[in-house]
């Protein structure tokens, strides 16, 4: 594995594990309400589909069971849609 790779896929569980901890015990219906929250969150995922679109195509085949191109989509909508997010979708997401 590329040392590059590596690094990035460890920068995607940093992100992960912070949406998680961030989520955990979080109701529906609070996440909605908290605007930080969201935000927060929305940044990692973001962030994630970043680093993620930098993985290259035959390191990403290595890892079959993730899904690369909804956290790579993800990302584009999260940041270049913002005024159509669902964040309902977005609260399933980190669930």
């Amino acid at each position: 594995m590329k040392h590059d790779t590596f690094e990035r896929l460890k920068r995607i569980l940093l992100f992960s594990k912070k949406v998680r901890q961030r989520t955990l015990n979080v109701k529906l219906e609070d996440y909605l309400k908290d605007e930080l929250l969201q935000e927060s969150v929305m940044y990692c995922l973001g962030q994630i589909g970043e680093i993620a679109s930098k993985i290259p195509n035959d390191e990403q085949d290595k890892y079959p069971d993730l899904f690369w191109d909804q956290m790579v989509g993800l990302r584009h909508r999260l940041f270049h849609d913002y005024e159509a997010i669902n964040f309902t979708m977005v609260y399933d997401i980190t669930q």
